[in-house]
């Protein structure tokens, strides 16, 4: 009996998923709700392997669309579909460069490919698949691409992308390629420090490994969900010397401390996303003079430079105290906004590059408008998002700034090394 398969013909080429590969043809059921309710609440996987799982579920879903499915059906059922998964992973940033490629996406297709809205979309959506490197989980097996396609797909996966629906280049960028340049500013054994599970980190410290410069990393357990213990565990499996303390005790591990290494769901203009105590542990830093960098790739880059708190931590009580009593207020957020002049750089898959010019290109992104707004025969459903993050008053920002660059001035030069050969995590 001959394989089914399920294809698609768009202006960049040919993809096809085979019932004998390893792709699932789609089988989705119910609405694209129900398809994405899982994903939506995933808080263990990384930001990249999240979105390309929302990709291929959402594919899957949208070639079972009637062939003349309309763009006003299509802005109903995506807002509709996709309202509880941005109001849950609509924070990270790379979750939100997704959506706002699925609104960008159906504003352009309904204009350019009146009669096409399943066939636009599914090209853009296959495009994100063609995201394919060892850094992040495979949504489509290479073998699931046909001969046509693969020159496509491998030009997606190499060309940075501007941003534009069906525009050639790599959806997310390459976890890999940052990891060599994080690499390149490591010494030999020099001992890094963590406060949280991050797998852009992750990726740097076993490239490093694997380079010969055997580093030594310390990690704080990271309440409240032990995500200390989760990066713990993965870099001793890759080989490497790892201690873990209780986050109160890592700020004491500065002076023995060469660098701090720091990862982020999203970065907006005036600052990043770090776990509770990120800030106290970097004013330390800066103040003891140990080198801090931000491991970050471009995708975390939050549309407009748009920062927000995810909601799960307030209504997770239970993760500080399951049993409360009343009249005890319970402050659970674990996340917080944390300066980005607080790092002395920033490394993302183009290299090393300054706070000031990563704040200038979050700004330049303008975020679309939903899918259908304007149409009157388009009902959306409402949409709440994430706690927005209050934004500092502009003489807030200026005296803080000019306390930051007054500091940047007194410890200009090279940081001190402090390597120890013999030192012991």
């Amino acid at each position: 009996m001959p394989a089914q398969s399920v294809s698609h013909q768009g202006s960049t080429g040919t993809w096809t998923a085979a019932a004998d590969s390893n792709v699932p043809l789609p089988t989705s059921k119910g609405s694209l709700a129900d398809c994405l309710h899982e994903i939506a609440f995933d808080r263990a996987a990384s930001s990249d392997a999240l979105v390309l799982e929302t990709a291929r579920v959402t594919l899957e879903w949208l070639l079972e669309r009637p062939d003349r499915w309309s763009w006003s059906a299509a802005a109903r059922e995506l807002e509709e579909g996709f309202a509880e998964w941005n109001a849950e992973q609509g924070w990270r940033g790379p979750a939100a460069v997704w959506f706002d490629t699925v609104r960008g996406a159906w504003h352009q297709g309904r204009a350019s490919h009146p009669d096409e809205a399943r066939e636009y979309l599914a090209e853009e959506f296959g495009l994100w698949l063609c995201t394919r490197e060892a850094d992040v989980a495979p949504a489509f097996d290479s073998g699931a691409l046909e001969s046509n396609a693969s020159a496509s797909c491998s030009d997606a996966s190499e060309r940075p992308w501007n941003g534009a629906p069906l525009a050639s280049g790599r959806r997310l960028a390459s976890r890999t390629a940052l990891g060599a340049h994080a690499v390149a500013t490591l010494e030999t054994r020099e001992l890094v420090l963590l406060n949280a599970y991050s797998n852009t980190v992750a990726v740097a410290l076993e490239a490093a490994w694997r380079a010969g410069k055997q580093p030594q990393v310390l990690v704080c357990e990271g309440l409240p969900t032990l995500e200390g213990r989760r990066m713990a565990h993965r870099l001793s499996r890759s080989g490497l010397a790892v201690g873990i303390c209780y986050d109160a005790a890592l700020i004491d591990a500065l002076d023995r401390a060469d660098r701090v290494w720091l990862g982020t769901e999203a970065i907006g203009a005036e600052g990043f996303l770090g776990r509770v105590g990120t800030r106290s542990l970097l004013d330390e830093a800066v103040r003891r003079e140990v080198p801090v960098q931000l491991l970050a790739t471009s995708d975390k880059l939050m549309p407009a430079g748009e920062l927000a708190l995810p909601n799960w931590p307030e209504r997770d009580t239970w993760l500080l105290w399951d049993d409360a009593p009343e009249n005890v207020r319970l402050e659970t957020q674990c996340f917080e906004i944390t300066p980005l002049d607080l790092v002395e750089h920033i490394i993302t898959e183009c290299g090393c590059e300054s706070p000031a010019r990563l704040s200038v290109r979050a700004l330049r992104a303008e975020r679309p408008a939903a899918c259908g707004e304007g149409e009157r025969d388009v009902s959306i459903a409402p949409y709440h998002r994430p706690t927005p993050i209050p934004s500092a008053t502009d003489a807030d920002r200026a005296s803080e700034s000019a306390d930051r660059a007054s500091e940047s001035n007194d410890r200009a030069g090279a940081h001190p090394r402090r390597v120890d050969s013999e030192r012991k995590v």
